[in-house]
């Protein structure tokens, strides 16, 4: 392999970067990004939007980190075609790249609610740089917005706006928050936070429209055609990964761009890793611990080298002043059992009597010991994990694993 391409540069793209040339790949890389900034952390966007975010500060690396490692970083293109049986991109500049290695890591785009008066201004959802700086000019004391969707992004930005000031109200589509995502159990304790913070929510209101007071947002309006005024609207529902690029050039995609377990999609000498990703047989993880370690494992296999050990899943989510974290994927049918420990909230959740998944609220060294025994495969019952003598931290200290950092929001 003389030229590795990878296309996105958001948390997947560059760790692949950094990965390849830890792994003594010694090519040329080719690291292409539509966007003009330095690559950058995502999760401070919708968490800490208000905060003055610069380029440098929210960078993943030090502009000086790609000349040092010799990557080239191309801003501010987009990648319009791949030719797979050519191996070669169409650049938006008009120049084409060759590629012996084409590494896709495209993301994914905000979800958009689709009802008439979307375009008005003072409708933000956010996904990049631009977004964030919006909704920053936007906060003002007395404002009133509205937050549709109750999901990580919808809860972040909404605790960040009423710590700035502002009336929130969140549209959710369930009676509680983040409801697809946690247990009952968490969704409770997250509820009564929102209560706290002063946030009002509304359940299961049909949105049929966003009207305006000439070009800007003047007021959301129902199915029952009743009017919600407001100065601000954050939409948050989800995500669709970027597959069009892919799907062009004939690569197999359904809920993303599918791949087998080494990372490898249905065109030869093309992988996928990060948010675009759906590995076949799973649902698709959109969080940065997964991107990171795709694209561990991505370099790892293109410089012939040992897979990374497996990592059980895991996430976090900053709303307010609760750090929210969970390891292992939680199943609805999952027994939960729940306890205060570590100066917060606990959720055990146990799938055919062995524990399956934590979930924390302020409790980090927990979330740690958990994500060390689940990594390490200890089965854990109901009986010994609910007994009072029982101590995670410890056990997890006393495993002869590999030491794990305690996430840290970016």
């Amino acid at each position: 392999m003389q030229r590795i391409v990878i296309v996105g540069a958001g948390h997947a793209g560059v760790q692949a970067a950094a990965s390849l040339r830890d792994q003594g790949f010694s090519g040329a890389i080719e690291l292409v990004s539509a966007e003009n900034a330095l690559p950058y952390h995502r999760p401070p966007l919708s968490k800490r939007f208000a905060e003055g975010l610069t380029d440098a500060a929210i960078a993943l690396r030090p502009a000086a980190f790609y000349s040092a490692q010799d990557i080239s970083l191309r801003r501010a293109t987009v990648v319009e075609e791949i030719d797979a049986s050519e191996q070669r991109l169409t650049l938006s500049t008009v120049e084409q790249l060759a590629y012996d290695q084409l590494i896709l890591a495209t993301g994914s785009r905000n979800r958009r609610l689709e009802v008439p008066g979307e375009e008005l201004s003072g409708i933000v959802s956010i996904r990049n740089l631009g977004d964030a700086y919006r909704l920053a000019t936007s906060v003002v004391i007395g404002t009133r917005a509205f937050v549709v969707g109750a999901g990580y992004l919808g809860l972040e930005v909404a605790a960040a706006l009423a710590k700035r000031g502002v009336k929130v109200t969140v549209a959710a589509s369930r009676p509680l928050p983040l409801g697809r995502s946690v247990s009952p159990d968490t969704a409770s304790v997250l509820a009564t936070a929102l209560r706290d913070m002063g946030i009002e929510t509304i359940v299961g209101a049909g949105i049929s429209g966003f009207e305006g007071n000439g070009r800007r947002i003047s007021g959301v309006r129902f199915a029952d055609c009743s009017l919600y005024e407001t100065d601000l609207v954050v939409i948050g529902i989800g995500a669709v990964p970027n597959v069009e690029l892919a799907q062009h050039a004939g690569v197999e995609v359904d809920d993303g761009v599918l791949v087998d377990a080494a990372l490898a999609t249905s065109a030869a000498g093309i992988s996928a890793i990060g948010d675009c990703v759906r590995v076949r047989g799973i649902a698709r993880l959109e969080s940065v611990a997964n991107a990171t370690f795709q694209a561990r494992c991505i370099a790892a296999r293109l410089c012939g080298r040992p897979a990374p050990a497996a990592e059980t899943p895991w996430f976090w989510s900053d709303i307010g002043d609760l750090k929210l974290k969970m390891v292992g994927l939680r199943q609805p049918d999952d027994v939960v059992r729940t306890l205060t420990a570590d100066g917060g909230h606990v959720a055990l959740c146990f799938r055919n009597g062995e524990l399956a998944a934590v979930e924390t609220i302020n409790a980090n060294r927990i979330h740690v010991a958990a994500r060390r025994i689940l990594d390490a495969g200890v089965q854990l019952g109901v009986d010994a994990v609910c007994a009072p003598d029982f101590d995670m931290v410890a056990l997890a200290k006393s495993l002869a694993a590999r030491p794990i950092e305690a996430s840290r929001a970016a």
